[in-house]
């Protein structure tokens, strides 16, 4: 793979960030663009490039070979420990080699302190400690949120990046009042093989890396907390979140001058959603849900259902009467206990079993039974298959 020398160019209103990619699928041009008002944080380094394109290259087992500037510390972490740790969260990568025509250290004195802002339980939980509580350490107070179009809006593409950055928008500009950026990147085309959640976090800390020119801390809201932490393709069974590895990965996705980090693994998420209900921003804004057809809250997706049960749960729920439909959340309540949470191994999902259990939350008798009768309709199902499939054999 070879990744040419990053172009900015101006178009318009918007700075653009672009390198051609000459690899074993073709030539393909990576970019990033943003408002123009914040080409002074942009870095011409190729930082950007090899933290986005090391996956893809991986991918296909193609050494990079880079005319460009990479920043020391980032090639000496790239070129070794952090494909080792990659090739255990996505065991089909393969080991690769990275060229570059120049490695420096990288210099300067950025003052900022940036982190993602989707204005949901995770994000609304890092401004929690970074921007709203009274003491937070200077240096690591938020100046600048971040709104990426990396991949993680699903269908809806560009298009709904477009519509959620402008309903927060007024919100985090007026009512907040930090810069709001709003960084749309093509990336996508280059992880055909693996999903957003596999691969989310290089994705977004490449934008960090575009903008290290005035970024100094990037913070990266953790999805999960210390004791799920773990390198692995697999949880449960179940295809594993990166989200899992980003204690471990995030530092060494850092420069000399860009020191990023995942910050609020000390929280559950039940911790994180009663410390968000305590900011009264997010009672209009919050935004948990996935379903990537609509700009806002479903009210039925898992992530929409966790949150509302979280919330109810904790007697906090009708806080949040303008950011959801709580009608039709308590209309599928009981079919989301029955099939998501009674028995679920998923560890958001046992915090909630452990918190209903500790308040004392009472799981109506009817949704017990209903999830019993689903248990025993289940097992007498698998006994008659097994039955079946022994008996076909037999016949042959």
């Amino acid at each position: 793979m070879k990744i040419s020398q990053p172009q900015i160019t101006q178009k318009e209103q918007e700075i653009v960030y672009s390198v051609e990619v000459d690899f074993s699928l073709g030539n393909q041009t990576l970019q990033y663009s943003l408002d123009a008002e914040y080409a002074d944080l942009i870095s011409s380094r190729s930082d950007a490039a090899l933290a986005c394109l090391l996956i893809p290259a991986m991918t296909h087992g193609e050494d990079i070979y880079i005319s460009g500037t990479i920043s020391e510390k980032l090639y000496y972490n790239l070129s070794g420990t952090y494909q080792k740790i990659l090739k255990k969260i996505l065991p089909t990568l393969q080991i690769i080699n990275i060229y570059a025509d120049d490695i420096q250290p990288a210099s300067g004195n950025p003052k900022g302190v940036a982190t993602g802002f989707s204005a949901g339980i995770d994000s609304y939980c890092v401004l929690a400690d970074h921007y709203y509580q009274k003491y937070t350490a200077p240096g690591f107070k938020v100046t600048h949120l971040l709104y990426n179009n990396v991949g993680s809006h699903g269908g809806g593409g560009e298009s709904l990046f477009k519509k959620r950055y402008q309903i927060l928008k007024p919100f985090v500009t007026e009512k907040i009042g930090l810069p709001f950026l709003a960084i749309s990147s093509n990336l996508s085309i280059f992880y055909r093989q693996y999903s957003f959640k596999q691969t989310h976090t290089p994705r977004n800390a490449s934008v960090a890396f575009l903008l290290q020119n005035g970024i100094k801390n990037y913070i990266y809201a953790s999805a999960y907390s210390y004791e799920d932490v773990f390198l692995g393709s697999e949880k449960d069974g179940n295809l594993a979140s990166m989200g899992y590895s980003d204690l471990v990965t995030l530092p060494l996705l850092s420069t000399e001058t860009l020191n990023a980090f995942s910050a609020g693994s000390e929280y559950t998420r039940v911790d994180k959603t009663i410390k968000v209900a305590q900011i009264e921003d997010s009672y209009k804004t919050l935004d948990v849900c996935v379903n990537d057809n609509i700009v806002e809250n479903c009210s039925t997706c898992g992530k929409c259902m966790r949150t509302l049960l979280t919330l109810e749960i904790a007697g906090l729920i009708d806080k949040y009467r303008d950011a959801f439909d709580l009608e039709l959340y308590y209309k599928n309540k009981n079919q989301y206990i029955v099939k998501e949470v009674i028995s679920s191994k998923d560890p958001l999902t046992k915090e909630i079993r452990n918190f209903a259990r500790d308040k004392d939350f009472k799981i109506p008798i009817s949704t017990r039974l209903v999830w019993l009768k689903t248990k025993i309709t289940q097992k007498i199902t698998t006994k008659f298959r097994n039955a079946i499939h022994k008996i076909s054999k037999l016949k042959k």
